[in-house]
């Protein structure tokens, strides 16, 4: 069923009119031009092929593009799906917002099995402006066959990661009057370290209907540092029935995760999790998580044992085949056997992401926590003990930009910035950071 309806569509090509190049065209190429489509239609595929592929490199983008298009259209027609994806590729890494380029290159991931790949540029192809309605009706038809194929996505990260306070510390002094004397003692100084992260997770569905699956995801997270005592490990599995239809998904399951900090058991958890996405609109999607974790601590249970519950959603609206927001929030509370430990954080970030042309890809996002304790705790303030509840607020800025015309073996390379800033009514609990990182990641 799937490849006839690919054939069909390719038979549609047309229903999108701003892929029309010939127009555009300078006299000189499009003589060319013509002269390879006069020798495809007296059956010279070969001869007009060489022409098209000696085109690309014509100093007219429109005539590149153009050959490019037919070129990446014929080796689809021979099943090279690979090769053609390659293709498409190139062609929107000269020009990102080529929506037809953008539909046709799902289609070669859906051919291939690449479901999360084949859904990422069919969203964004749905966003143009000027597709037919019978265009966006095609596309979100195979949006659903995405959802209903679609079993089995992984992907992993690797990278260095410098850190310039690993340790999130404000160093200095705190002194205190104490009968009569000033006692004085050192806060931690700031550390500087250098990570190597990997990360690696996945998911597999078991295909119980057209409708209903079950779903198992998991994921590891690793942070190696020259200093030892930093080293993270973080593991999660999640598993669960998943209701999928025409514009939207929801998965519901039990979830467990387990961390270790420098090599030694940190903590532990087992809840519950409800995950849902759906659009709504062809440019418009909403997300939403809602989750319950009970959590153990192998240090200091009967101070920090309790749960944490939140709610998270994320709005992303894509103003074309190339630009998209992605609006954050979240609401999180901890509550542990000590009241004093428990808190609510509140969280918001506003991404922008946007496709560059020459294989660039470009995502900045401001972020803001802000924690408040339920009930105040002793610190050392103007040479005093105080009770102050506190309320911090964290605020980070990401900058990350990705090139896949480096890629090699698939591997695409990535650097990202993040700067920290927390401040706080507490001025033992303010710092700042800058956190660098390359990494190399593929997805399936």
């Amino acid at each position: 069923m799937l490849r006839k309806i690919n054939l069909k569509l390719f038979c549609l090509l047309f229903l999108f009119p701003q892929i029309v190049f010939a127009e555009e065209l300078s006299k000189t190429d499009l003589d060319y031009f013509n002269n390879a489509i006069e020798l495809e239609k007296s059956g010279d595929e070969e001869e007009a092929s060489k022409i098209y592929t000696e085109l690309l490199k014509s100093n007219d983008k429109s005539v590149s593009l153009s050959s490019a298009l037919i070129l990446a259209q014929k080796i689809v027609k021979q099943e090279r799906f690979s090769d053609a994806v390659k293709y498409y590729q190139w062609i929107l890494q000269q020009d990102p917002q080529l929506t037809q380029a953008r539909f046709e290159l799902a289609l070669c991931y859906m051919k291939l099995g690449y479901w999360s790949s084949a859904d990422y540029q069919l969203r964004l192809a749905l966003s143009s402006k000027n597709l037919t309605s019978e265009a966006k009706s095609l596309m979100e038809y195979y949006r659903f066959l995405i959802r209903q194929n679609k079993n089995w996505n992984f992907w992993f990260n690797i990278g260095a990661a410098p850190d310039n306070n690993i340790n999130n510390a404000t160093g200095g002094e705190q002194c205190v009057n104490y009968l009569g004397m000033v006692l004085c003692n050192q806060l931690a100084e700031k550390e500087k370290a250098v990570g190597f992260n990997v990360s690696f997770g996945g998911s597999y569905e078991n295909k119980l209907s057209d409708n209903w699956r079950l779903r198992h995801e998991a994921m590891i997270w690793s942070s190696t540092y020259d200093k030892k005592e930093y080293d993270d490990l973080y593991l999660t599995y999640t598993m669960g029935p998943k209701y999928i239809w025409g514009r939207g998904e929801v998965f519901i399951g039990p979830s467990v995760y387990r961390r270790w900090l420098n090599h030694q058991p940190y903590s532990s958890a087992l809840g519950l999790k409800v995950n849902s996405n759906f659009d709504i609109t062809n440019s418009v999607a909403f997300g939403l998580e809602l989750s319950y974790m009970p959590t153990k601590y192998d240090d200091y249970s009967d101070v920090l044992d309790g749960y944490v519950k939140g709610i998270n959603s994320r709005v992303s609206y894509s103003f074309d085949a190339s630009k998209y927001f992605i609006l954050k929030t979240g609401i999180e509370e901890e509550s542990t056997k000590d009241v004093l430990n428990s808190n609510i954080k509140v969280n918001y970030a506003l991404g922008f992401g946007v496709e560059l042309p020459y294989g660039f890809s470009m995502y900045l996002e401001p972020s803001v926590l802000k924690t408040k304790y339920k009930y105040p705790r002793t610190f050392v303030k103007n040479y005093a003990l105080e009770d102050i509840k506190e309320d911090d607020t964290t605020k980070k800025f990401l900058f990350s930009i990705t090139n896949k015309r480096f890629s090699m073996f698939g591997l695409i390379p990535t650097f990202a910035y993040v700067y920290t800033n927390k401040e706080s009514n507490v001025w033992q609990k303010q710092y700042k950071k800058s956190t660098f990182e390359l990494t190399v990641n593929k997805s399936f």
